[in-house]
C-alpha cells in the first residue's frame, strides 16, 4: 500500500476527527447536529468541512466507508466459526457506539440514498461490504475444511446475517435503546451457523 504524504495524512486525521466529532454531538443534542457546530467542537473552519462533505447528511454516507474501513482492518480468529461470530460481534458494538440517534439518521440517509433491498434470493448477493466479505471468506473457509455444509451460496447466509443485523438496529433504535441487540445477534448468528452445520460436527 502507497505511504500517504503529509498532507494526505492531514486530511485524513481531519476526516477523522471530524466523524467522531459528529457521533458524539449527535448524541449529546439527540441528532440536532449543524455544521457550524461539528466545525467549532472539531476546530476545522466551515470552509475545510465544505473541501470534504457536500453537506452534514453526506457524512453519514463518509461514514459507512469508514465503519466499512474499521471493520475490514480488525485483527479475526483463524477458525471460521469463531471469526464469523467476532464479526457479527464487532459490527454490532461498533453500531451501538456510534449512537441512536446517529443510527436514526443513518437509516434515513439509506432509505433515500440505497436502491430497494427487496429482492428474492435468486437475484444475487445483495448486501456488499467489508463485513460481507469476512463472513463470505469464513463460511467458504468452513466448507472446504468439512466445518459447514452450504445448501446455497455463502453470500445467501452472509446476507441473512447482515439483514439480522440492520434489524436488532431497528427494534434497538425504536425502542430507543431499551433493548440488547448484540445479544439478538449474536444468537441469531449462532441459529443460522448451527443450522449449516456439517453433519458429525460437535
Amino acid at each position: 500500500m502507497k505511504e500517504l504524504t503529509p498532507r494526505q495524512k492531514k486530511s485524513l486525521d481531519m476526516k477523522k476527527n471530524i466523524y467522531e466529532v459528529f457521533y458524539r454531538l449527535c448524541k449529546e443534542y439527540e441528532g440536532k447536529v449543524t455544521v457550524k457546530g461539528v466545525c467549532r467542537e472539531a476546530g476545522v473552519s466551515v470552509g475545510s468541512f465544505y473541501n470534504f462533505f457536500e453537506s452534514k447528511e453526506a457524512v453519514t454516507s463518509a461514514v459507512y466507508q469508514y465503519l466499512n474501513d474499521e471493520m475490514r482492518d480488525y485483527e479475526y480468529p483463524l477458525e471460521p466459526r469463531e471469526r464469523i461470530m467476532a464479526a457479527a460481534e464487532r459490527l454490532m458494538s461498533l453500531s451501538i457506539e456510534k449512537g441512536l440517534h446517529f443510527l436514526k439518521m443513518a437509516a434515513v440517509y439509506e432509505m433515500d440514498h440505497t436502491p430497494t433491498i427487496v429482492k428474492s434470493s435468486y437475484d444475487g448477493q445483495v448486501l456488499f461490504s467489508a463485513t460481507a466479505d469476512i463472513i463470505i471468506s469464513a463460511l467458504e473457509d468452513g466448507a472446504e475444511k468439512g466445518i459447514f455444509s452450504l445448501e446455497h451460496p455463502a453470500w445467501y447466509y452472509s446476507d441473512m446475517i447482515i439483514f439480522m443485523h440492520r434489524s436488532q438496529l431497528y427494534f434497538w433504535t425504536v425502542n430507543n435503546g431499551h433493548y440488547d441487540p448484540l445479544s439478538a445477534q449474536l444468537s441469531y448468528t449462532e441459529f443460522i451457523l448451527d443450522s449449516i452445520k456439517a453433519k458429525g460436527r460437535s
